[in-house]
C-alpha cells in the first residue's frame, strides 16, 4: 500500500512558483481609463441576488464582469488565466490555497486596501468577524482579500430514527455514534435504510480532517500526524463503518452529492455535514418538527486533548492581475455588506458578517440558526501548510479514498505509509 502526489497538482506546484507577477498601477493612471473588474465565483450561489446592479449604480465608472469558475477548477484555471494575459482581479478559492498562492505571487498582498476599507467603511468593517481576517491571510498575516463566508462540519443524524432505537443522544464520542450508525442499520426490517453515510472519492479531504482534530488528531507545521495512537483511531472509525455495514457498499465510489442525498432522501440517519447542506435538508425535513439535530463533531472514548470544532472558509482573493486597487477594494466593501452577505447564507453559506447573525429574516429562513451559534461562533481555522497544502490535500484524500475501499487493512500500517508520504509532500 503506497501513497503518491498527483502529477496535475505538481504540475499547479511547479506553475505557482512561475506565475506571473503583474505590477500595479497608479490609481491615477487608472482612472484615467475605462475601469472595469473582473471577478470569479466558486459557485452560483455566492454571487449577489442583484448581480452588481447595486454596485455599477454606486460606481458608474467601474464595469464589472464576473462568472462561475467552480472551486474544484479555481486553482488550475487561475494559472492558465494569468498566463494567457485573461486573470480575473478577484477569484474566491479556499482558504488552504492562499499561503501558497501568495508564495507563487499568483495573489497580492492588500493589507494596505483593507486599512482603506477601515477608514472609508468603518461599519462595514466592523461587523465581519475575525474568521474573515484569518481565512484570507498567510502565516505572517499578510492579507489578499476577505473570507466573507465559512462552515464547519457538524455530526447531523436522525433523531426520530435514533429515538426508534432507544439511543440516547447527543452521543458526543466515536464509539457511540459506531453504536447508533450499528444501530439503526438494522431500521427498518428489510428496506435501504443504513446507519452513517459516508464520503468515498473525489472530494477533497474537509470533511475528514474536521473529525481528525475534534478527535485529539496533531497538526504540526502544517503536516497532519496520522501516525500517532490517535491517528490511526481516526483510520479505524471509517474502517469500522464500512467493516459493520453502517455505511453503504457502494460508498467508495460516492462523491459529496451521492453522499448527501442519502441522507436528505432519508436512506441514512447519519453524516458529518456542512452547514450549508441544511438550507436543502430543511426543505425536505424541516427542522421544527424536531426530526433531525446537529451536536459537534465527536471526540475519542477517554479522550483528554481538548476538541477542536474547525472551519474552513471560501476567501475572495486579489490577484495580481489586478490593476486598480480601489476598484478592488469598493467590490470586496460591495460583496461584504449584510443586505448582500444575507442573500448568500440564507440560501447556502453561513456569513463571517456578524450582523446577519441577528437578523430577522436570516433567522426565520434558519431556525437552526439560534442553536447552532454555540458551535460555529468559535471556529478554528483548518491548519494547512504553507506552500504544499495541495500536494498534502491530495495525500490525505488518497488515504481517505483507502479508509473506506479498504476497511480490512492495518490501520496502523496504512497510517505510516500516509506519514511517510505526507512528510514527502511537504519536502520532510
Amino acid at each position: 500500500m503506497s501513497f503518491s502526489i498527483k502529477s496535475t497538482q505538481r504540475v499547479v506546484g511547479a506553475a505557482l512558483v512561475s506565475a506571473m507577477v503583474f505590477g500595479a498601477v497608479s490609481f491615477e493612471a487608472a482612472l484615467a481609463a475605462d475601469r472595469n473588474l473582473k471577478v470569479w465565483f466558486g459557485r452560483e450561489n455566492f454571487i449577489p441576488d442583484d448581480r452588481f446592479a447595486t454596485f455599477n449604480a454606486e460606481y458608474p465608472d467601474i464595469n464589472v464582469e464576473f462568472e462561475v469558475i467552480r472551486l474544484e477548477d479555481v486553482i488550475t484555471q487561475l494559472i492558465l488565466a494569468l498566463r494567457s494575459g485573461t486573470a480575473p482581479d478577484i477569484v474566491q478559492i479556499h482558504t488552504r490555497d492562499v499561503a501558497q498562492l501568495a508564495q507563487g505571487g499568483v495573489v497580492k498582498n492588500v493589507s494596505h486596501m483593507i486599512e482603506e476599507m477601515k477608514q472609508r467603511f468603518p461599519v462595514t468593517y466592523e461587523q465581519l468577524a475575525p474568521l474573515a481576517w484569518e481565512g484570507a491571510s498567510d502565516f505572517d498575516g499578510n492579507l489578499y482579500g476577505i473570507a466573507l463566508y465559512a462552515q464547519s462540519i457538524y455530526l447531523t443524524y436522525r433523531t426520530d430514527w435514533l429515538d426508534e432505537a432507544g439511543i440516547e443522544y447527543p452521543l458526543e464520542t466515536t464509539d457511540r455514534v459506531l453504536e447508533a450508525a450499528k444501530a439503526l442499520t438494522t431500521l427498518p426490517e428489510g428496506g435501504e435504510r443504513f446507519g452513517f453515510s459516508l464520503l468515498g472519492c473525489c472530494n477533497s479531504p474537509t470533511w475528514e480532517m474536521p473529525l481528525f482534530l475534534a478527535m485529539g488528531g496533531e497538526v504540526i507545521n502544517g503536516v497532519p500526524q496520522v501516525d500517532t495512537e490517535i491517528g490511526i483511531a481516526w483510520i479505524e472509525f471509517y474502517q469500522e463503518l464500512m467493516r459493520s455495514q453502517a455505511a453503504h457498499p457502494d460508498t467508495p465510489s460516492w462523491d459529496s452529492g451521492q453522499m448527501r442525498a442519502a441522507f436528505i432522501g432519508e436512506r441514512a440517519g447519519m453524516m458529518n455535514m456542512g452547514e450549508h447542506i441544511y438550507v436543502e435538508l430543511h426543505k425536505q425535513v424541516p427542522y421544527e418538527e424536531g426530526r433531525w439535530t446537529f451536536e459537534r463533531l465527536p471526540t475519542r472514548p477517554g479522550q483528554t486533548e481538548p476538541h477542536v470544532q474547525s472551519g474552513f472558509a471560501f476567501p475572495f482573493i486579489v490577484t495580481t492581475a489586478n490593476e486598480d486597487e480601489e476598484a478592488a477594494m469598493l467590490a470586496l466593501e460591495y460583496l461584504s455588506r449584510p443586505a448582500f452577505a444575507k442573500q448568500v447564507a440564507i440560501r447556502y453559506q453561513p456569513t463571517t458578517n456578524t450582523a446577519v447573525s441577528e437578523d430577522a429574516e436570516y433567522l426565520a429562513a434558519k431556525p437552526w440558526a439560534t442553536d447552532i451559534s454555540p458551535l460555529s461562533s468559535n471556529l478554528i481555522s483548518l491548519p494547512t501548510h504553507p506552500t504544499k497544502a495541495i500536494q498534502i490535500y491530495d495525500v490525505l484524500q488518497e488515504l481517505r479514498d483507502l479508509m473506506v475501499s479498504s476497511p480490512n487493512s492495518d490501520a496502523a500500517e496504512m497510517a505510516a505509509n500516509a506519514q511517510e508520504a505526507l512528510n514527502a509532500a511537504a519536502g520532510l
